[in-house]
C-alpha cells in the first residue's frame, strides 16, 4: 500500500512539475512577443528624442588675470526634443566640467565659475546663458571641482560656441557635432 501510495504521489508530483515548466515556457514565450512587439513600436514612433556629441575645441581654459582658473570640457551631450507629430520642440545641451584652482596653497586664491558667467552662442548667432546647473564651482586652492550646466536650445538650432567670463577674461571654445 505505501508503495502504490508513493508511486501516485510521484506520478502526481511529476505532472504538476511538467505542468509548471510548460506553462512557464509558454508566459516567457509570450512575453517574448510582446516584448518584440512594444520594441516595434517604439522603434517607429517619431517622438523619441535623437542624441548626439558634441566636442570642443579646444577642451581646457584659462580664466581669470592670474590664470587662476582651469576649466576642462568634458563630455557634451545634446538631446534633440520633438513632439508627437515629429516636429523639432527645441534641444537640451548638457555640458560636464571639470574645474581646477591652480593657485597655491600659500595665495590661496578662492573663486566660483557660475553658470551664469556663460554665454552659449548657436549657430543662428544668438546667444543663451544656461538654464541650469549643478555641482561645485567653487575648488579650493590646488584642488578641482566637477559640475554640469544645462541649457535650452530653440528648435532647429545647434551649438557653435560656448564663452566663458570670468575676472574680466572671456574665453570661448568652438563646439562641432561628433562625427
Amino acid at each position: 500500500m505505501k508503495k502504490i501510495n508513493i508511486t501516485i504521489l510521484s506520478i502526481f508530483l511529476a505532472t504538476q512539475l511538467f505542468t509548471a515548466c510548460n506553462s512557464d515556457k509558454k508566459s516567457a514565450d509570450e512575453s517574448d512577443s510582446k516584448v518584440s512587439a512594444d520594441t516595434e513600436i517604439s522603434s517607429n514612433n517619431s517622438s523619441v528624442p535623437m542624441n548626439y556629441i558634441v566636442n570642443a575645441t579646444p577642451d581646457s581654459v584659462l580664466l581669470g588675470k592670474q590664470s587662476e582658473a582651469l576649466v576642462k570640457v568634458g563630455e557634451m551631450k545634446v538631446v534633440e526634443l520633438v513632439d508627437e507629430e515629429g516636429k523639432s520642440t527645441g534641444a537640451e545641451l548638457t555640458v560636464n566640467l571639470s574645474i581646477t584652482n591652480k593657485s597655491s596653497l600659500d595665495k590661496k586664491l578662492y573663486f566660483t565659475i557660475e553658470a551664469s558667467n556663460a554665454r552659449l552662442e548657436l549657430d543662428n548667432g544668438v546667444s543663451l546663458p544656461s538654464s541650469r546647473s549643478e555641482g561645485n564651482t567653487s575648488p579650493e586652492a590646488e584642488s578641482t571641482s566637477e559640475a554640469i550646466w544645462k541649457f535650452t536650445l530653440p528648435a532647429n538650432t545647434k551649438p557653435a560656441k560656448l564663452n566663458f567670463f570670468f575676472d574680466g577674461t572671456r574665453v570661448g571654445v568652438v563646439l562641432s557635432k561628433k562625427d
